[in-house]
């Protein structure tokens, strides 16, 4: 198994050539790639950061969590989908190899390409490959690529494997197109992916649970605070599903619905594609405990949440179907073994529902807010910062400012467990609203200045749904003034 049998010019997808031990080189543009121990370097002296929209595998600086043995876990979930003989594997996003490891201990293959963005995640992968016992046994060959590059050949792989790779990849089409591409006819793809509807579950049960500690102890301990900072975190990422321009700053950028993905799948040419729950957990204890300890949280705190998490969110994961109940989800694709034609009808999305008065649509008490604005002039445009909170009985995606016409927005999502001891003493909006309720942002009006040192103001409040509420403002804000917007 050689490098240059899967892997082409990324520039012309002309064929690549050995030149020497360090180098290959495209036999039609001349484009060359080195090769240091062992390993294709497509990427060059351009080290991916960890918001790259195209980067495969983990950030190197952060490391990667032990994955125990998930690859038991992905087998038990396959069931009879699992085949008896792998042939050739691609590995996207290997990371520091954990997952390369256990295929090559546990399944027979016939060689294994393993693909990451970062350098120095091959480079682990290799090591910790070297230091097992038996390596020569199955071939294994290495390259650094970057997602937007196409540099593997078409149809070189029978299976194609990744663990938590699809979350970080900017665009999910083209990757699975990608995926499509370098399969072989018949061949299976397998994914590790994280589910929508049951991180919101998990979100609203966790938040049900600190504030039920509040009520208890009248206190946020740090741990509970650093909870908070948890949830605000995926509640980012919940608000903002679909925004790639807006997620493209965040690492994780994706969690999927699961008939979303399947659907994403068939349309660029998948035979089969299923989302299978791969440790269900219908009570969110185990999940809890997880996302505790995968933000650095202690042992003892994650384990004391874990049973009012799953006390308390009784009411969230009684409504997921058995297809979401599982936070990580196995997504298992097959390829068809020759032409076809193949006709695809996504499910039909339901109609929208227009209401003539944004407030009714909320239902519950009103939504309030206290929002704070510093606009100064600088000759880009009026900056303006922007702090406070924002509380409605429905998810608040953003706060929209407008300045002579120009509008930006700041996203509703930070911590703010005092909005929650103050503004929610009766219990009326649902915690994870009030706890993740704070805003904090510098906002640049570009080309905006002001006449007379005011600009026109304008301010709305964008609820996830899209309901646009219009709020009370004054007029025009003054640069250099501090103001306070309060509901």
């Amino acid at each position: 198994m050689n490098l240059h049998d899967r892997l082409h010019c990324p520039d012309c997808k002309g064929r690549l050539a050995p030149v020497s031990p360090n180098e290959l080189s495209c036999t039609a543009c001349g484009r060359t790639v080195a090769v240091a121990d062992e390993i294709a370097d497509f990427v060059g002296y351009a080290v991916p950061g960890p918001n790259d929209p195209h980067r495969y595998g983990a950030d190197p600086a952060a490391g990667e969590p032990p994955i125990g043995d998930l690859l038991g876990r992905i087998r038990k979930a396959a069931g009879t989908r699992w085949p008896n003989y792998l042939g050739d594997v691609l590995e996207l996003g290997c990371g520091i190899g954990q997952m390369t490891e256990s295929l090559l201990s546990a399944v027979p293959m016939r060689g294994l390409l393993a693909v990451d963005t970062a350098v120095a995640n091959v480079r682990s992968c290799r090591n910790r490959l070297l230091s097992r016992s038996g390596t020569d046994e199955t071939p294994v060959v290495f390259a650094t690529i970057s997602g937007h590059q196409d540099a593997i050949r078409d149809a070189v792989a029978d299976t194609v494997a990744g663990v938590d790779v699809m979350g970080r990849i900017g665009d999910s089409r083209a990757f699975l197109a990608t995926v499509h591409r370098v399969l072989k006819p018949g061949g299976r793809a397998w994914f590790i992916v994280h589910n929508r509807r049951y991180r919101q579950a998990l979100c609203q049960a966790m938040a049900e649970a600190l504030v039920q500690a509040f009520a208890r102890e009248r206190t946020w301990p740090a741990e509970n605070c650093a909870a908070i900072g948890v949830l605000a975190r995926s509640r980012l990422l919940l608000m903002h599903q679909g925004d790639f321009r807006f997620l493209s700053n965040v690492d994780q950028k994706h969690v999927f619905d699961s008939e979303a993905l399947e659907d994403l799948a068939k349309e660029v040419g998948f035979v089969t594609a299923e989302m299978i729950p791969l440790a269900p957990d219908p009570l969110g204890a185990e999940a809890a405990r997880s996302l505790c300890e995968s933000a650095g949280l202690s042992e003892g705190f994650a384990r004391e949440l874990a049973p009012l998490t799953a006390s308390a969110g009784q009411p969230f994961f009684e409504l997921l179907a058995r297809q979401d109940s599982s936070h990580a989800m196995l997504l298992w694709l097959t390829k068809g073994s020759g032409p076809r034609v193949q006709v695809f009808s996504a499910r039909p999305k339901p109609p929208p529902v227009a209401f003539t008065n944004p407030h009714t649509a909320m239902g519950g008490p009103g939504p309030r807010w206290c929002i704070e604005l510093l606009a100064r002039d600088t000759p880009a445009g009026v900056t303006t910062r922007v702090g406070g909170w924002c509380l409605a009985n429905a998810d608040v995606r953003w706060v929209r400012l407008t300045l002579d016409g120009v509008a930006a927005q700041a996203p509703v999502w930070r911590p703010r467990p005092d909005v929650h001891e103050v503004v929610n003493v009766a219990g009326l909006y649902h915690p994870l609203n009030t706890l993740c309720s704070g805003l904090e942002a510098d906002l640049l009006f570009e080309g905006v200045h002001p006449a007379g040192g005011w600009c026109p103001l304008r301010l709305e409040v964008v609820l996830a749904s899209g309901l646009v509420l219009v709020g009370p403002a004054p007029e025009a804000i003054a640069m250099g003034e501090p103001i306070v917007i309060s509901q």
